[in-house]
């Protein structure tokens, strides 16, 4: 099935040659009564903290950079009433769902600027979906002689039929890569990346102190008690696919286990059930033996809505009080202030983990794929701070790696502080970036490329 997608996907790419409404125009060119028209194509509205606050904070840094009465910007959010909360007055939501292929093209034909601004923007770990959802709406921009920018994205490995299709729809897209690991897959593909980063190194969710504190006492916090924080994920149900047979199945049947939305369904066998069991009774293990050691008191972090049932799970096995903190019924602005307060971060979240360095919090990693590795080696975390899902030891992992994170130097705070100055700069310096690109983008030029091409 994701390999019809990807040819639907190239079909509506090709539709864009005939669907264009509005055309760029320069940037000098548009006035408060005109506003440069940008959509923002990402995976929202999923109650998704790490791609929520990523454009919030992409909001504030264009509207800093081009001024919020110069631009008009609109999201595709697959539920607007979770994205409102980001949004500012210039930004509107265009609902989608997983059967994105004609609304995304009346949405990219009817703006300027496309923007992609999906962290996991090219890579098959997920959902082959998600990665054709990006493709699609480079091809149209290039179809259309739009530019289109690729916001501080990650890139891993691909099945062959999509990273084809990515080759195909994105050449013209302008990359920028959020990691040097990233950048250099990125380039492997073929596309010239430039080295930026997440933007979401500048969210701010100070004025939700006060209700991230009320949360945690209201779950039996004493208020002075050290807090350790554990972001928990399912690692092992991925990817997402769509698949007719089992959709049929479960309309049959009844019983829609596994089922995302739609036609999509999570991968699931008894060994990746097994996998997921193992990884919970390990981190509980190790919460119950970092409280005994450091007196914590824990707190299960849920990043995005699918993750209810790895907390959930935790939470049972977890044997003394504790608070959950999660993004379903909680946004973006409360969890950051939660990660915050911590003393202590263990993190399956790559978000949690930038949300956590970003306030002085070094985070433990426990990795499913190259996003946390990529984002430590940046940082300059060491490596025994990186764990994995799959570790046959995690809870023993665990325990050495609280014990390190405990006797940090001053020097290494330091040195992540710089770290994150220099993120926040680099967030600065890709928004001056994109408005010059912007300026000097001359469809004609682009067109001439396409020619040549």
């Amino acid at each position: 099935m994701d390999r019809i997608l990807a040819l639907i996907v190239r079909f509506c790419a090709f539709l864009g040659r005939f669907t264009n409404r509005v055309s760029y125009r320069p940037l000098d060119s548009h006035g408060a009564d005109d506003p440069l028209k940008i959509l923002l194509v990402g995976y929202n509205g999923a109650r998704n903290t790490g791609s929520d606050v990523r454009v919030a904070s992409l909001i504030t840094q264009l509207n800093d950079e081009f001024g919020s009465d110069r631009i008009r910007m609109s999201l595709m959010s697959l539920d607007p009433s979770s994205t409102e909360p980001y949004l500012a007055p210039n930004v509107d939501a265009i609902p989608f769902d997983t059967m994105f292929f004609l609304p995304l093209l009346k949405a990219c034909s009817t703006h300027e600027v496309i923007i992609l601004c999906e962290g996991s923007m090219l890579k098959s770990k997920f959902a082959n979906g998600l990665t054709l959802f990006m493709c699609e709406a480079a091809g149209i921009a290039k179809a259309q002689h739009k530019p289109c920018i690729a916001y501080g994205g990650e890139a891993g490995d691909m099945d062959a039929f999509v990273s084809n299709t990515a080759r195909k729809l994105c050449t013209d897209a302008k990359f920028i890569a959020r990691t040097e690991g990233s950048r250099e897959a990125m380039r492997q593909l073929g596309f010239e990346a430039e080295l930026g980063t997440d933007t979401a190194w500048t969210f701010d969710g100070a004025h939700a102190s006060e209700k991230a504190r009320d949360l945690l006492v209201s779950q039996g916090w004493n208020g002075t008690q050290p807090l350790l924080g554990i972001a928990v994920i399912n690692p092992f149900c991925w990817p997402a696919k769509p698949s007719l047979g089992r959709l049929a199945k479960s309309a049959l049947t009844g019983t829609w286990e596994q089922h995302y939305q739609k036609w999509y369904f999570f991968s699931w066998s008894e060994e990746r059930a097994r996998a997921f069991e193992t990884y919970l009774q390990k981190m509980a293990q190790a919460v119950e033996d970092a409280c005994a050691k450091y007196g914590f008191f824990p707190v299960i972090i849920g990043m995005e809505k699918l993750d209810l049932e790895a907390c959930t799970r935790l939470g049972a096995m977890t044997e003394r009080p504790h608070a959950s903190i999660l993004s379903n019924n909680q946004d973006g602005y409360v969890i950051s202030e939660v990660i915050g307060m911590l003393s202590r971060l263990a993190t399956s979240r790559y978000h949690a983990a930038v949300l956590a360095i970003k306030q002085g919090i070094c985070p433990i990693g426990v990795s499913m794929d190259e996003r946390l590795q990529n984002l430590f080696e940046d940082a300059g975390i060491s490596k025994t701070l990186l764990l994995s899902v799959n570790d046959p030891a995690l809870e023993t992992s665990m325990a050495k790696a609280l014990d390190e994170v405990s006797n940090l130097s001053q020097e290494k705070h330091a040195e992540l502080s710089r770290y994150v100055d220099d993120r926040r700069a680099l967030c600065r310096r890709m928004a001056v970036d994109t408005k010059r690109y912007l300026a000097e983008f001359s469809p004609l030029a682009h067109d001439l490329h396409l020619k040549e091409a």
